[in-house]
This record gives structure tokens, sequence and C-alpha cells, in this order.
């Protein structure tokens, strides 16, 4: 599987525009949706998962990149 710049990522439902932030613990991603709803998602490929995140400029509040 190999995510692109499409707005969902395959087994999650939200849209990359509706994503604030996120963190990761373990294999466990807890994101806060713009509406400040928390979400949590397990995907099955995490580094795919992580880089689509990163692709869209959703931060990770763990390690934020300051441009």
């Amino acid at each position: 599987m190999k995510p692109t710049l499409d707005s969902l990522f395959p087994g999650f439902e939200h849209s990359f525009s509706d994503l604030a932030k996120y963190i990761k613990a373990g294999n466990i991603f807890t994101i806060m949706l713009r509406s400040g709803q928390i979400v949590h998602f397990t995907p099955e490929e995490e580094e795919l998962f992580e880089r689509w995140l990163s692709e869209h400029g959703v931060i990770n509040i763990k390690n934020p990149v300051i441009a």
C-alpha cells in the first residue's frame, strides 16, 4: 500500500484537512481533529501513515517541526 496525496488514507475515515495534530505511542496514533474531537487509529503500516500525516502538514506534538 502506497499512500498518495489523496485526502484519505486507506482504512482511516478522516480527511487530512480535518486533522490538527497527533502523537504516537507504540503503534497507536492519537489524533486531534480540528473540531477538538480525539480519535485513535492503529494503521497496518505505521510508517506509511506517519509519512502521510507529515506530507499533509499534520503536526506531531512529540517532535514538532518548526519552519
